[in-house]
């Protein structure tokens, strides 16, 4: 897990680049919220208001996968459900 000051660095490097709170977040798999805070954390100027998300909007969330591993039938439905998405897909699939 990174440390809260790489992700301030990576963020405020980010912004110098041009990118937006919205790439900022994606980028660093963070909420938009979260990018804004981020990428404000320089020390010397002061906070401008952050990027509000609409009601409902995305959040951070944390998904365990490897509840995924530890049940075979699991990873069979898993398995079955990835086969059909790549079957739709016929030869633009390059990998697996």
């Amino acid at each position: 897990m990174k440390n809260v000051d790489d992700l301030i660095e990576s963020a405020q490097a980010l912004a110098e680049r041009g990118f937006s709170r919205g790439e900022i977040a994606d980028e660093l798999n963070v909420s938009r919220e979260t990018a804004s805070w981020l990428a404000e954390r320089n020390g010397a100027a002061p906070a401008a208001e952050p990027d509000v998300e609409p009601a409902g909007g995305p959040h951070d969330i944390h998904v365990d996968w490897s509840a995924l591993g530890r049940d075979s039938a699991r990873l069979s439905y898993v398995g079955q459900a990835m086969a059909d998405l790549l079957s739709k897909q016929g030869e633009a699939v390059d990998l697996t």
